[in-house]
């Protein structure tokens, strides 16, 4: 796709690996790029963002949102806006109707949105819709879990209905009980904090039953971009974050494909997205896990393809003409350097299986050799998550 010479502003919505994908794929395309965060982090220091705001709280805070708005003093007067976190897309749902024609919050309605990050709605939807996912249960007090600690077979997943406040707490994504005893356990450790849960059953398989499809769909609900890949690797394994990827070709993953298209039209999805699903070895079926109404970490791999969903989303919210795309390089990794590491450290993968994994990467979650500084400090902040992550899956890992 070629450059564009359209000049209205694109404001992303926080920082981090996907913030600082998100301003690359625009910035290196002429696009001029703000970036609005709650603190100083990576995503800012690019060469291709244009100006940054430090705005205490404006994730957590619809107000505090609502009134960033209204300062035109220091906002340009119309852009394409890109939330990078669940917190960011509810926000701008919210205030999707009081932004007038000139901004372009690349969200759908605020039911859509709490539909795809609330886990509880999210798994009842797919019931209704009848999409494939793991059998998942929504104890509401701890007499709940106990009667179903004694119907479930181990291993289960304790999930949080909401990730954020989770992650920010535990480092993880869930946990592994592996015993009635571990049920409880950690639904009264969750509960103690006031945060809402479910509990699903585990697919069996490492991270290389984890797959995903991300794209753009537009105001219509359709796709304009698709883009498939396969987890080599995560951290914490199996149930955390993927630190190696390799782009697939759709064909490979076709049945999720059509489940997920499907869905979103139905429920009237607009903007980036990832969906994240799992083989399931038992049965041979892919099984949803979940749908991310945003762009998401490996947002540049594409690109890196042939296919700037990131680009296409902006150019068809302001109306200019695009194609649908999903005619992409196959075999392409990305990866997350420290995480990958500390992945490697703890499955301990032989020498040459690891050689081997490492040799068609060509893109990496913060380095790029024409915008070093975000990488540079990210290392030190990585170190540090990783020891702390790593610490805390230590200390409530069970069996």
């Amino acid at each position: 796709m070629e450059k564009s010479d359209e000049q209205v502003p694109a404001l992303v919505f926080g920082g981090g690996i996907t913030g600082l994908g998100v301003v690359r794929n625009l910035g290196r395309n002429g696009v001029p790029v703000y970036c609005i965060v709650e603190r100083p982090d990576q995503a800012i220091y690019s060469k291709f963002c244009k100006k940054c705001f430090v705005v205490p709280n404006i994730e957590k805070n619809t107000s505090i949102l609502r009134r960033f708005f209204l300062d035109t003093a220091k906002l340009p007067s119309s852009g394409v806006l890109f939330p990078t976190s669940d917190l960011y897309s509810l926000r701008l749902s919210e205030l999707r109707d009081e932004l007038g024609y000139d901004y372009h919050p690349l969200v759908p309605s605020k039911t859509v949105v709490e539909t795809l990050v609330e886990k509880k709605m999210l798994y009842r939807s797919l019931s209704v819709y009848k999409v494939p996912h793991p059998a998942t249960f929504f104890p509401t007090t701890i007499g709940d879990v106990e009667e179903l600690s004694i119907e479930l077979e181990y291993p289960v997943l304790v999930k949080p209905s909401r990730s954020q406040a989770f992650w920010e707490a535990f480092m993880k994504k869930g946990f592994k009980a592996n015993s009635a005893k571990d049920l409880i356990h950690y639904y009264n450790l969750v509960s103690r904090r006031g945060i809402d849960v479910v509990i699903q059953e585990v697919i069996p398989g490492t991270d290389k039953n984890m797959y995903s499809i991300a794209g753009y769909f537009d105001e219509y609900h359709i796709p304009k971009a698709l883009f498939a890949y396969h987890r080599l690797r995560g951290y914490p394994p199996v149930f955390g974050t993927s630190s190696l990827i390799e782009s697939i070709p759709l064909s490979r993953v076709n049945s999720m494909k059509e489940i997920i298209e499907g869905y979103l039209h139905r429920l009237q999805y607009y903007g980036i997205m990832e969906a994240e699903f799992k083989l399931d070895p038992r049965d041979g079926a892919f099984k949803l896990i979940e749908i991310n109404a945003r762009s998401w970490w490996q947002d540049s791999l594409p690109t890196k393809c042939g296919i700037n969903i990131v680009l296409v989303a902006y150019l068809d919210a302001l109306g200019k003409e695009t194609r649908y795309i999903e005619d992409y390089d196959e075999g392409i990794r990305w990866i997350n350097f420290l995480n990958d590491v500390a992945s490697v450290v703890e499955t301990r993968p032989s020498v040459g299986e690891w050689v081997r994994s490492i040799k068609k990467i060509r893109d990496w979650a913060y380095f790029a050799a024409d915008d070093l500084i975000p990488w540079i400090r990210s290392n030190c902040l990585t170190v540090r998550e990783i020891a702390k992550m790593f610490y805390t899956h230590t200390k409530y890992k069970k069996g």
